[in-house]
């Protein structure tokens, strides 16, 4: 079958992977474990490489310093960051999945998870985006931090005005996500005309009626990038 790809996200709630081959997909994991990676590694003995956000430490006793992606990695894109040293790996895998999919549109990435992530690659350049709590952390933070406050569960379902605390606060958190996501859609739609959306998200978005956008689901958009990091490395030789 030629060369293969193994890539890898050991994300913050799970490990996911995917098996590349001819830049197809052959397999896809999720969860992602150790017996899975010895098979993989021994069956197909594939270059690696890795997207850390989380901890996956029997995993990573069996990984090298040389199979993670960092911020000196070559990368078909630019990176226009203060700090890249910082810079989330899954960030940097899917901007580059992104980009992949279009070279020519300004993306904006979406990423609802443990935390909501939008970041922006224009003309090829990944230009920085924003960090701001995720549904769990926010109901979290609000359920430790005060002595009256249940812990709530994610229920897009109720509409302002709550009728109860559980309500409001189930309104709170994910209205206010949803107004976020479409404020910062409508600002950047006064900025460029060719603005296109990809969501990669954990958590279901929902999207204001006047967004008319493309928008891409793809929720493997991590491991995808991750695939065309190695290929492009390998055209680069």
């Amino acid at each position: 079958m030629g060369e293969m790809n193994l890539c890898i996200d050991i994300g913050n709630t799970s490990t996911k992977a995917a098996l590349y081959g001819l830049n197809q997909e052959m397999k896809y994991y999720k969860p992602f474990t150790v017996e899975d990676f010895e098979n993989v590694k021994n069956e197909h003995r594939p270059t690696v490489l890795v997207s850390k956000t989380g901890e996956d430490e029997e995993l990573e006793m069996r990984l090298s310093d040389s199979d993670y992606l960092n911020h000196k990695t070559s990368l078909p894109i630019e990176i226009d960051y203060k700090t890249p040293q910082t810079l989330g790996r899954d960030r940097i895998a899917t901007a580059v999945g992104a980009y992949k999919m279009d070279a020519e549109a300004t993306w904006l990435i979406i990423d609802l998870g443990t935390c909501l992530t939008m970041d922006l690659v224009v003309n090829g350049v990944f230009q920085g985006g924003l960090i701001s709590p995720g549904v769990q952390m926010r109901f979290k933070a609000m359920n430790h931090f005060t002595a009256g406050l249940p812990l709530a569960e994610l229920d897009y379902e109720q509409k302002f005005p709550g009728k109860s605390t559980e309500e409001s606060m189930q309104i709170g958190v994910c209205e206010s996500i949803t107004h976020e996501i479409n404020g910062y859609i409508h600002q950047l739609n006064k900025q460029f005309s060719n603005l296109k959306i990809v969501d990669c998200s954990s958590v279901k978005l929902h999207f204001a009626k006047e967004v008319k956008n493309k928008i891409f689901a793809r929720p493997k958009l991590v491991v995808e990038g991750l695939n065309q990091i190695i290929e492009h490395n390998v055209k680069n030789k």
